[in-house]
């Protein structure tokens, strides 16, 4: 699978106006602070979607850096983030991807954090808009519309036609009591497969339903969208364990999920 998370030294930013090293285009990416655990957090391979503060630390930004090596940073130039204590201004990005004409591009966003001990909040991944990459331009951040609110919206990419595809821990008809959807594995929380909007109109097409999770689209060179599903093929290790165990996991087929 692919990655658009890293963090970088301050020995690469050093490195950055070194001419081996420049390049032809300028080059978006994403700087995370770590999250020591490592399991349904932002590293994992897995069920790296949820926006809780448990999942992704705050205080990553959204970077570019140009041909001649200079480095902008993007959302806190925009107006995103906070230096410091990490309150109800503080963000997480993730997952850009640039518009075929590259003047514009996507990018997953999670928004605030407790201001005090013991608050108790959800945060989720929204998707957001970003224009002016240009160096001399001041770049412009705006939330996509019409896109599953309360719900995390991951890795979203632009469609040949300007829909956005994305994967989203949406329920597949929008129930919210089947919510969060959970994986066939750990009983884990998992994304529900991939998704296209219109932002325009707001339509909201379920492209595939996986029950442990799409991953990672992209659009490839004749216009297909591959994507990473996680299958569990014959096995479910909580069934059988319900089934052969005596376990208590409760897992069985509905007939009715009103």
């Amino acid at each position: 699978m692919t990655t658009t998370l890293a963090t970088f030294s301050t020995a690469t930013f050093s490195r950055a106006s070194d001419a081996s090293t420049l390049a032809s285009n300028p080059i978006l990416f994403v700087t995370q602070v770590p999250v020591p655990a490592d399991f349904t957090t932002i590293g994992s391979v897995f069920g790296n979607h949820r926006g809780e503060l448990s999942a992704v630390t705050r205080g990553g930004d959204l970077w570019i850096r140009y041909p001649n090596g200079s480095l902008k940073n993007l959302t806190r130039t925009a107006g995103f983030g906070e230096e410091g204590m990490q309150g109800t201004n503080a963000i997480a990005v993730r997952d850009p991807a640039v518009h075929w004409d590259g003047q514009k591009a996507l990018f997953s966003m999670v928004v605030g954090a407790p201001t005090r001990q013991y608050e108790l909040q959800s945060y989720y991944w929204q998707i957001y808009e970003i224009t002016g990459l240009g160096q001399a331009d001041t770049p412009v951040i705006s939330k996509v519309p019409n896109q599953p609110a309360n719900y995390n919206n991951i890795t979203p990419i632009y469609g040949t036609d300007d829909r956005i595809i994305f994967t989203s821990d949406r329920p597949r008809n929008g129930e919210r009591h089947l919510y969060p959807q959970l994986d066939e594995y750990e009983e884990a929380p998992t994304v529900s497969g991939l998704w296209s909007l219109d932002p325009t109109t707001g339509d909201l097409l379920l492209l595939n339903h996986a029950p442990s999770g799409d991953f990672t689209p992209i659009i490839d060179s004749f216009g297909r969208v591959i994507f990473t599903q996680w299958d569990h093929l014959q096995r479910d290790q909580q069934a059988d364990n319900d089934a052969q165990g005596g376990g208590t996991y409760n897992t069985f087929n509905y007939s009715d999920e009103s």
